[in-house]
């Protein structure tokens, strides 16, 4: 279908008239059924280069897989002799973490998807990492900053950027005053002599995601709500067969193209949403699966997630009733198909990529500044890195002071750069692409904020962490004085003078304080009034600025003052304990998500290491992790330490049982409970005498069924 007719389709959804299609001539003989085709693509995230060596698990063992150039050699391959054949996405395509895609504002991404024939896509959250603005720019093909810099770029043909070919949809995100929805809600599409509507949803949850934070002002409804309303309005026009796609999903123990113990909002969703809808499509959990999920009626209806990154795509095969448009249920098959590299990929989308590949290549050469002495960069101490950036922030947002998070990683300050002549490459990591957010805050808060630089213990996961400042915000801090109480108010000076207590200041920092703070060990950023999110973000910002500015000045250290002293002992939450020393034992597990995430990391002292199980197939719980600790020890408590990133509740264990053995086969439970879903370290003490060489914490329950362990700790028996 070509782009006006796609846009024709939109206009008739929004009640605007189209020319109307001829049907074709009627025969004397029953007509057969008409065959419709669905192929499912979400969470591209613009993984488009074969070279990411992408793997999923398959029947017979690991598959390579990915690519775009795969992609539409299995496209092309699943549409052959189908007359009716509709690519539909489930979100988060454009919006993603390749460097040759994110260089380029995402419009490789956007040219590869209108070269594989995308027919529809709903607006993810990553769709509003830049605000709804940025998503219709992606629509219309709109400049934004400097064009050839920051946006516009020119295609593999030689075109300027013209946006997508297809339109995005969110039946169920709705201006909070009309309750309209604020993209089109559903998209219909001529199937031989009948219609098919494909409603789109986005992820509930958007507003709360950290690059999307109350970015849009709109109002994000339930799946059901919004699925339902668009459904019946679909019924009163006539479309009798419907397909829902969603920025929401789950996940289940099989492989890719499989069904066992689905669990997720997917799931609960599909059975509720009216049993007009013949097809639920989901994304959203980078997870795989093929199931038949019973209506409300009690009707099998597929339900699909095609993974990410271009690993998977998904196919359902409808026939529909010739006279009706109804879609002949028990006809019905679906498939999950692996992107394998066993085809000849297409040549065509090879050249696209290679192209913005080549053009990144190219691109990370090119010069922006002169510096004139090294950008330094620590997380733990002020550097000259952080300073810039707290300036800029700042600058931008046009506040009182910057307090900027050094120890997020690359979503906000990642590295420093050299003296000298200063490259793209070089530049484009420094700067994460974390929205520069202002937040109003008491002077009473912002002190809290400063002494929440330092964690106290947490029984092997401590942290010292630091925040940037802009250069007219200085403070001294005392390490001779215990943890809280290390910042006298009458040292920290804004434009030369004291901190207020009772004033209320405009503080720019990153939009992951005001939504996850505490979970970053920042509770104080989350005691806030009004929020302000600046049009820019931090990674935009900083790269203008070396473009714009050929000779750079390193700003100078002396922000940050620190009083040399050493604090008086501190116990943890739980009291004294005596631990054993974490390099003194070992760690094994059932499973793990991958090496990254083996039980080596719940014993290594670090708080952003964890182990958790797998994920990829997903093994269900009960899952756990066994700590060998060389020899029979007598214990008092096993101390645990959550995961600790920020709103991703997956893993935390929720109901524990925590067994010991001797010989590492006969297990004997010690102690069960439950634990609350914080981040704060957790406690299961051992009855009076217990003596152990393996400790085994079992998950029975934890968050999206995983468990996971940031630290783990065993606290010896007094005496021993």
């Amino acid at each position: 279908m070509t782009r006006k007719s796609r846009i024709s389709s939109v206009l008739a959804v929004l009640g605007l008239a189209v020319g109307a299609t001829a049907l074709p001539a009627a025969t004397a003989a029953s007509p057969a059924p008409i065959p419709v085709q669905v192929l499912s693509l979400t969470d591209l995230h613009g993984y488009l280069s074969e070279t990411e060596n992408l793997t999923i698990a398959g029947p017979s063992g690991t598959q390579q897989v990915g690519g775009a150039g795969y992609l539409k050699a299995h496209l092309d391959k699943l549409r052959a002799g189908k007359p009716n054949s509709f690519l539909i996405g489930s979100g988060d395509q454009f919006s993603g973490w390749p460097d040759y895609t994110q260089a380029f504002a995402n419009e490789p991404t956007i040219e590869v998807l209108n070269a594989l024939g995308m027919d529809f896509d709903v607006a993810g959250n990553h769709e509003f990492d830049r605000e709804f603005p940025f998503l219709r720019r992606m629509t219309t093909g709109a400049c934004y900053g400097t064009p050839g810099f920051d946006s516009c770029f020119k295609d593999s043909t030689g075109k300027s950027f013209h946006g997508t070919d297809y339109a995005y949809h969110a039946a169920n995100v709705v201006d909070p005053r009309t309750k309209r929805p604020v993209l089109p809600p559903y998209w219909i599409a001529q199937a031989g002599t009948q219609r098919i509507g494909f409603i789109g949803l986005g992820f509930p949850g958007t507003p709360h995601e950290t690059l999307s934070i109350e970015g849009s002002g709109f109002e994000f409804q339930s799946l059901v709500e919004g699925a339902n309303r668009a459904a019946a309005e679909l019924k009163a026009q006539g479309v009798n067969a419907i397909v829902v796609s969603m920025h929401e999903g789950g996940q289940q123990g099989g492989l890719y193209d499989e069904c066992k113990n689905p669990t997720g909002p997917i799931f609960d969703a599909a059975r509720a949403i009216s049993p007009d809808v013949d097809v639920i499509l989901g994304g959203h959990w980078h997870t795989a699966f093929k199931c038949m999920i019973p209506d409300p009626d009690g009707v099998p209806r597929p339900v699909l997630e095609a993974s990410n990154h271009g690993r998977i795509l998904g196919e359902v095969n409808l026939s529909l009733d010739p006279a009706t448009g109804e879609v002949i249920r028990s006809a019905t098959t679906a498939t999950n198909h692996a992107v394998t590299k066993d085809l000849t990929p297409d040549a065509g989308i090879q050249q696209m990529v290679k192209y913005w590949m080549d053009k990144w290549a190219a691109r990370r050469e090119q010069p922006l500044t002169k510096l004139d002495r090294d950008l330094d960069f620590a997380k733990t101490a002020e550097s000259r890195t952080g300073n810039l950036v707290a300036d800029l922030y700042r600058a931008e947002a046009d506040s009182d002071f910057a307090l900027v998070p050094a120890d997020l990683g690359v979503d906000v300050i990642a590295a420093g750069l050299k003296a000298g002549t200063v490259t793209y490459g070089a530049a484009w990591p420094v700067a994460g692409i974390s929205p520069i957010t202002t937040l109003s805050m008491t002077g009473a808060t912002v002190e809290r904020v400063l002494e929440q630089q330092w964690i106290p213990p947490a029984y092997g996961c401590t942290r010292l962490s630091a925040l940037a400042t802009s250069a007219n915000f200085r403070y001294t801090y005392d390490l001779g004085r215990p943890v809280g109480d290390r910042v006298d108010p009458a040292e920290v000076l804004v434009n030369g003078k004291p901190l207020q207590l009772g004033r209320t200041y405009q503080v720019t920092t990153s939009a992951a304080m005001p939504l996850h703070g505490a979970q970053y060990g920042y509770p104080g950023f989350q005691q806030y009034g009004d929020l302000v999110r600046a049009p820019r973000m931090g990674q935009e910002v900083f790269l203008n600025h070396l473009r714009t500015h050929p000779l750079l000045e390193a700003p100078a250290l002396g922000r940050v003052t620190a009083i040399p002293g050493t604090p008086p002992p501190a116990d943890g939450p739980f009291g004294p304990l005596k631990f054993l020393p974490q390099h003194e034992m070992t760690a094994t597990a059932t499973s793990q998500g991958s090496s990254a995430y083996g039980a080596a990391a719940a014993i290594d002292g670090s708080c952003s290491t964890m182990w958790h199980s797998n994920w990829s197939p997903h093994a269900p719980l009960p899952q756990y992790i066994t700590l060998d600790l060389k020899t029979p020890r007598a214990i008092e408590a096993l101390v645990y330490t959550p995961r600790q990133d920020a709103a991703v509740p997956n893993g935390r264990i929720s109901s524990y049982d925590v067994r010991t053995s001797t010989d590492g086969t006969t297990f004997t439970s010690v102690v069960t409970g439950t634990w609350d879903g914080s981040v704060d370290a957790k406690i299961a003490r051992f009855p009076a005498g217990t003596t152990a060489r393996y400790v085994r914490l079992v998950g029975l329950a934890g968050g999206a069924d995983y468990a996971a362990a940031t630290e783990l700790n065993i606290a010896l028996a007094p005496g021993s």
